[in-house]
């Protein structure tokens, strides 16, 4: 997925992640379970390559909370949505 969406689309990335277990209201990044300073935590950031993930979680609630996203993302913008590290173990 590109970062360089269109403003629908960023729209509709907004809305899916308001919709995962543990979103965070006001958090400068978009954040869910906790800030980054304050484990458990997930948080995202805009890279050149897409979007970056990053969590300080158990690795269950991990692989299951960004199989959800992906599978989310990919059904509100209608591309494939994956995580690059995983994708050969979770088919989002």
């Amino acid at each position: 997925m590109s970062p360089y969406l269109s403003e629908q689309e960023w729209a509709k990335v907004e809305k899916v992640y308001r919709s995962m277990d543990g979103w965070i209201e006001g958090a400068e990044l978009p954040s869910w379970y906790g800030l980054e300073d304050s484990p458990p935590y997930i948080t995202v950031s805009v890279e050149p390559g897409g979007l970056f993930f990053y969590a300080d979680v158990d690795p269950a609630l991990w692989t299951s909370w960004l199989t959800v996203i992906c599978a989310r993302l990919t059904l509100a913008l209608g591309i494939a949505v994956h995580d690059a590290e995983m994708a050969d173990e979770i088919s989002c």
